[in-house]
């Protein structure tokens, strides 16, 4: 049934890709505007439910899994980082902040110094403590489903309709299994429409050739080859040493932009942007009737949204032996914490080159040139072309474990049990269909119609995020 959907979807963009993307926008705009508060206090919402549920006793439950292995804190904080961001934030982190320059939240004087500050603050507001309070919350949900069922599928029926005998309540379940595997899809398709042309460039740039479809074709295939062969090694052998390794490059990338980099004015503009966003979190949250926060913050939060039902269940996957409170703060803070640490350096890295006039990022944004506008960005540090092969390697990795974690969820929801892990074919049939589906939409500038197809995606997810938290609250057992 997955294939078919997907198949499908690639076929309804690619017979008419023009009218498509029209009518998907359309949509785009329509939803956002109608749907913009419901984001907004239900994601605001959610991070005060799992903060609250975190400090119960219901937090000291234990997750049970059967048949998985545990893994030690730093560990699972690797894997679960690495799954949750993938390569798009190695392409944001660098020059969302000259996005925002088009659109000044809260009626601000356009490129006046408050509208910098809070253009830089919004990029830790988008990828911080509400993002991964989104992706946590299926993650609490599967976690509990699991310790009392531990048979079931890890998706949206297994957690509400397990062993029905209902007709309805099975079709029920089946459609509620759609929308978790149209979610996937979506959230996949950004993903690589972000990260897989930025790193041809990238490419391109170190070995001067140009980017032909046959150089990113070679690109494409060498990213499936390390895809293909991780997910057909597992979670231990797999994405664990993937994870592993590209936490240990980033980590390296980050200090050497920081100390080569204007390290003061780093360090100033970060804390700047941390004061802003504790003052402002709230009005953040609740601020609505702006195409900032249309275009914006829905669009960020539908994307945590649609990433979230596979997120979460790779979350819960490697979360054995863990507490429910150790999920959840682990979750929310540890992930908000890697995140904003990326936007600190390299996007106060970038915004400090435009200040002091030696890079024009918001024009090369404006000229529609982002890939360039951070190759740009990497070649103004020390050290050639290391920087720039550094970078290139953190996003193959990157990408390769997104797409490990995200296979691994839809092969193992095509098992009857969770105590069974998926057949090595399967994996590597899913994996092949997930890369095949994000470059089908590239050849349609799919960027634009991943991000509309997302939110349309994520309006379902509204109602099924209401329905965990009560389950959760309901089916949670501090005896356990």
């Amino acid at each position: 049934m997955t294939i078919i959907i997907s198949l499908s979807i690639s076929s309804y963009v690619l017979i008419n890709p023009e009218l498509s993307a029209m009518q998907l926008n359309s949509l785009y705009q329509l939803a956002a505007k109608f749907f913009e508060s419901a984001f907004q206090y239900g994601s605001l919402l959610l991070v005060a439910f799992l903060l609250m549920f975190a400090l119960s006793k219901k937090g000291a439950i234990t997750i049970k899994l059967t048949a998985k292995d545990e893994y030690p804190f730093f560990t699972w904080i690797m894997m679960l980082f690495a799954a949750g961001m993938g390569a798009s934030i190695m392409f944001w982190s660098p020059i969302e902040w000259a996005y925002y320059l088009n659109e000044p939240p809260f009626g601000l004087e356009n490129f006046s110094r408050e509208h910098f500050a809070f253009a830089r603050t919004y990029s830790n507001f988008h990828w911080g403590l509400t993002g991964w309070a989104i992706f946590c919350l299926p993650a609490l949900a599967f976690a509990i489903s699991l310790n009392k069922k531990p048979d079931s599928k890890l998706t949206f029926s297994g957690i509400f309709f397990h062993q029905t005998h209902s007709n309805l309540l099975r079709l029920f379940g089946w459609l509620l299994d759609l929308i978790f595997i149209l979610s996937i899809i979506s959230g996949a398709g950004i993903a690589i429409g972000l990260s897989f042309p930025l790193i041809a460039q990238i490419f391109s740039s170190v070995l001067s050739i140009e980017a032909t479809p046959w150089f990113e074709g070679a690109i494409l295939l060498l990213c499936l080859a390390i895809f293909t062969t991780s997910v057909a090694l597992g979670l231990n052998k797999g994405i664990k040493r993937l994870s592993q390794v590209n936490i240990f490059l980033i980590v390296n990338l980050l200090l050497f932009v920081l100390f080569f980099g204007p390290t003061q004015q780093i360090f100033h503009y970060s804390l700047e942007s941390l004061g802003i966003l504790v003052t402002y979190f709230i009005r953040m949250s609740t601020y609505t009737g702006d195409s900032f926060v249309q275009n914006w913050t829905v669009f960020y939060w539908a994307w945590w949204m649609a990433l979230a039902p596979f997120v979460g269940a790779f979350i819960v996957n490697i979360s054995n032996g863990k507490t429910l409170r150790q999920l959840i703060f682990g979750t929310i803070f540890m992930g908000a914490i890697g995140c904003m640490l990326h936007f600190m350096i390299l996007g106060n890295y970038s915004f400090i080159l435009y200040e002091n006039n030696i890079l024009d990022i918001p024009q090369l944004i404006d000229d529609g040139q982002s890939n360039q506008a951070i190759i740009q960005i990497l070649e103004t540090l020390p050290g050639g072309n290391l920087p720039l092969i550094l970078y290139g390697i953190v996003m193959i990795i990157f990408l390769c474990t997104t797409y490990d974690s995200c296979v691994y969820v839809l092969a193992s929801s095509s098992m009857k049990s969770m105590s069974h892990s998926p057949d090595v074919f399967i994996r590597i049939i899913f994996a092949l269909i997930l890369v095949i589906q994000p470059a089908l939409f590239l050849v349609v500038d799919g960027l634009e119609v991943t991000k509309n197809i997302l939110l349309l995606c994520s309006i379902p997810l509204l109602g099924i995020f209401l329905a965990m938290m009560i389950y959760s609250v309901k089916h949670a057992s501090a005896d356990e």
